[in-house]
């Protein structure tokens, strides 16, 4: 029975993270095709940028967009409008996972500081802050897409922030998210992609057999 718990519990976190070698950590700085890459990206799976709220309803009504608790036991929303709580499904599930693990780590919530944008939402950051990506064009913001999310590093302690660099630094480099470490609003900036839901479903399923085998 200990080993089937044990199985299960491996299921719901993450690979054990690599430690990063001197250098690696420049996979998540920002890049000047950081957005061209992100935008890239979502031309490539097909994904809609949100124009305004009433297309964040019709998405989330026809099941493409997840709502956000504004609080769970593993994460929290921070300054998020409630017409902004929704996540792309595989991106909402990537969240779930991350916070459960980091929680079960080290014992704190995660601070979540965006989700969806509207082009209009956009342009209105964009006013204040001119390190905002555009709201249109080729280096738009990966927001808009309902698939990117900001993890605050506020509160986070300097072992928390290096067990985050090497999880996003793992699964960047096997091609399931694209991940920037923002120092101006410290965060880290998290574009996850729908072939996220596969890699969830490869290794849940490999360890379920595991556990069958066992047993």
């Amino acid at each position: 029975m200990r080993a089937i718990l044990a199985l299960f519990a491996a299921a719901i976190l993450f690979t054990v993270p690599v430690r990063l070698r001197a250098g690696d950590q420049s996979l998540l700085m920002a890049t000047a095709s950081s957005q061209a890459i992100q935008n890239e990206k979502a031309n490539e799976f097909g994904l809609s940028r949100m124009r305004n709220r009433a297309m964040i309803q019709r998405f989330y009504r026809a099941g493409l967009l997840d709502p956000v608790p504004v609080r769970t036991r593993f994460y929290y929303l921070y300054d998020i409008a409630p017409s902004y709580r929704f996540l792309r499904p595989w991106a909402k599930l990537f969240l779930d996972r991350l916070s459960r693990e980091y929680y079960e780590r080290f014992g704190q919530p995660l601070r979540v500081t965006s989700l969806v944008r509207t082009v209009g939402s956009q342009l209105r950051l964009s006013r204040w802050d001119p390190n905002t990506a555009q709201a249109t064009g080729p280096d738009r913001s990966a927001h808009l897409t309902g698939a990117a999310l900001d993890i605050s590093k506020r509160f986070m302690s300097w072992q928390g922030q290096q067990w985050m660099r090497q999880v996003l630094f793992q699964l960047k480099r096997a091609g399931y998210l694209y991940a920037i470490e923002e120092f101006e609003e410290p965060c880290f900036h998290v574009m996850v992609y729908p072939t996220y839901r596969q890699y969830v479903a490869r290794i849940t399923t490999g360890h379920a057999r595991a556990g069958t085998d066992t047993d």
